[in-house]
């Protein structure tokens, strides 16, 4: 890991070796958050129908609350951006077995939107995994996903949701 700060490095300021790896790891995580837009931007979905088509991706229909619940988003967003999806059809609204509620899942028009939107990304990820070893490949994504893990148990520890 390069960590020799420049002029123009933002980590210049950080003294402590520890603190200077956290800040290169944010360093980076922003750096990927900045390709993950380009990814977005190219993408044929909005962030907003791509986060609710692969929430409801899993086949559970939702009603607001449950889709606001599961996104940790404020229900009035949701019912805006659920209403927007089934104005383009990619979702469809129908009342819940056993409920008074109204649950949405994806339409046909709107699982095939996802798949489309996805490709590029998983390309994009495929590209990035074949720039390793072999080897190296499983040992990272064992590693990504426990600190995925823990960096959202701790994105999460005062707000009392879970890191999912």
């Amino acid at each position: 890991m390069e960590t020799s700060a420049t002029p123009s490095d933002p980590l210049r300021h950080v003294p402590d070796a520890a603190q200077r790896q956290d800040a290169w790891l944010l360093n980076q995580l922003l750096r990927l958050d900045v390709h993950r837009r380009a990814v977005d931007h190219r993408s044929t979905l909005g962030t907003a129908d791509s986060r609710l088509l692969w929430l409801l991706s899993d086949g559970r229909a939702r009603t607001l609350r449950e889709i606001a619940q599961d996104l940790r988003l404020e229900q009035s967003t949701v019912n805006r951006q659920a209403n927007a999806a089934l104005a383009a059809g990619l979702v469809a609204r129908r009342k819940g077995e056993g409920s008074a509620g109204m649950v949405f899942s994806p339409t046909p028009e709107g699982k095939q939107a996802l798949d489309d939107a996805t490709d590029f990304a998983l390309d994009c990820c495929t590209r990035g995994l074949q720039a390793l070893e072999p080897e190296e490949r499983q040992r990272f994504l064992g590693m990504l996903r426990r600190f995925i893990a823990a960096y959202g148990i701790a994105a999460h520890a005062d707000s009392g949701a879970g890191g999912g």
